[in-house]
Formats: structure tokens, sequence, C-alpha cells
């Protein structure tokens, strides 16, 4: 289990966690965010999305 996208305390979303949240599969998520539509946390190897970033997307804001 991924604490990252099943803690409720946690900030962020991984991969799997923010394609749970949006809807969608998991390379649409690497799409968006590869598109700069969907904003990672800067400076990780890993994807980590912070959970405003994906309340911003689906409010269309």
């Amino acid at each position: 289990m991924n604490p990252t996208a099943t803690d409720p305390e946690c900030q962020t979303l991984d991969i799997n966690g923010a394609a749970t949240a949006l809807g969608v599969c998991r390379e649409t998520v690497r799409r968006l965010v590869r598109r700069k539509v969907l904003r990672k946390l800067p400076g990780l190897r890993r994807i980590l999305i912070p959970r405003p970033e994906i309340q911003r997307f689906l409010t269309g804001h």
C-alpha cells in the first residue's frame, strides 16, 4: 500500500493517487504534468502533485 496516495493527512499525491482523484489513467497525469497543465513539486525525481493543485485543476481555475 502506498501511504502517499491513501493517507488523508498527506498533502501530495503520486501518479496513481492523482489518476484516481482525477478519474483518468496514469499516462494522462504524466501528459498533463509534461504539458504543465498540472503542476508538480519541483526538484524531485518522482512526480508528486499537491492536493490543492488537483482541486485547482478540477475546478478549472
